[in-house]
């Protein structure tokens, strides 16, 4: 499949002409667009399908918000969510320390394959299995069954790149992975269960338009102060679609909350919940609205 890939003839399931004219948006070739590198990574694979521009991979999730944060790049590509695994702190973290804003969460179908050298032709060959930390956790019932040592890495790009050239290992990670890298894949879709990432879209301006807005907080440590916080949501009748909670660093047993709602920061109702909240918190982000998108795996059929 070539890399030069039109969105509009991958993006499942997403809502016209809103959406349609944000992906349009995003064709611009002049776009600098930040993903978590090196090459390969499900990050890029969100990258390569929705974004048009010079495309860097780095390696780090703080210094691509933070690149986002000082004009660097015009978008950022950051894994936020994962139904098997939970949430990212290091997005979490990041986001609380830089001003950015969300332009689009996507929900991305991620297909694990297990990847070899191509002249590897037996799993019985294999000793050692490399990934990141989300991705063996993803796959453990699977790796489970082989006798191998499991290696983390910072990525399954990396991941990839400890596999080449070594018979007996092999890497957890994604077709477009390992094409770039000419590794082969023995085996894909190892994941326990369906598997869904949420990344985020970042960019520098926080918006009033979209499907759902994030909100990040922290209430006092007293009785009831968090259903006090949560409470103006519910009465304008607001859909809660995430909550977490992350200590912060504030003092000890001190927590944020990431919040996200659907509504949009253009509509009455939303941004009264969101002054009801500012009344009642110690502090209060807003990141903005954005429209949630879902794709398919690279390579799926």
């Amino acid at each position: 499949m070539p890399l030069n890939l039109n969105p509009l003839d991958i993006i499942s399931n997403v809502r016209e002409p809103a959406v349609l004219n944000i992906i349009k948006e995003y064709l611009n070739s002049n776009n600098k667009v930040a993903y978590l590198g090196p090459e390969g990574t499900f990050s890029h694979e969100v990258a390569l399908m929705l974004l048009n521009g010079t495309m860097t991979p780095v390696k780090g999730i703080n210094d691509i918000v933070k690149g986002v944060y000082n004009g660097q790049f015009n978008y950022g590509i950051v894994p936020f969510e994962n139904n098997l695994a939970g949430i990212v702190g290091d997005t979490i973290e990041a986001l609380i320390k830089w001003d950015v804003g969300v332009k689009a969460s996507v929900e991305y179908k991620v297909s694990l394959c297990l990847v070899v050298n191509s002249d590897v032709d037996s799993l019985s060959e294999i000793k050692e299995i490399y990934s990141h930390p989300h991705a063996i956790e993803e796959s453990k019932e699977f790796l489970s069954r082989l006798n191998v040592s499991i290696r983390q890495t910072s990525s399954t790009a990396e991941a990839l790149n400890m596999v080449i050239g070594h018979r007996d290992r092999a890497a957890v990670a994604s077709r477009l992975g390992a094409r770039l890298r000419g590794l082969k894949t023995i085996t894909c879709g190892i994941e326990d269960k369906p598997n869904f990432t949420k990344f985020l879209i970042l960019q520098r301006n926080v918006g009033n338009l979209g499907d759902r807005s994030l909100i990040i907080f922290s209430v006092p440590n007293k009785p009831g102060s968090l259903y006090s916080a949560l409470q103006p949501f519910a009465e304008t009748g607001l859909n809660l679609t995430m909550i977490y909670s992350r200590p912060n660093k504030m003092g000890p047993w001190e927590y944020d909350f990431i919040l996200e709602v659907e509504c949009s920061l253009s509509e009455a109702k939303c941004i009264e919940a969101i002054n009801r909240l500012r009344e009642r918190a110690a502090y209060v982000k807003v990141l903005g609205s954005y429209s949630y998108l879902t794709l398919q795996g690279y390579g799926e059929v």
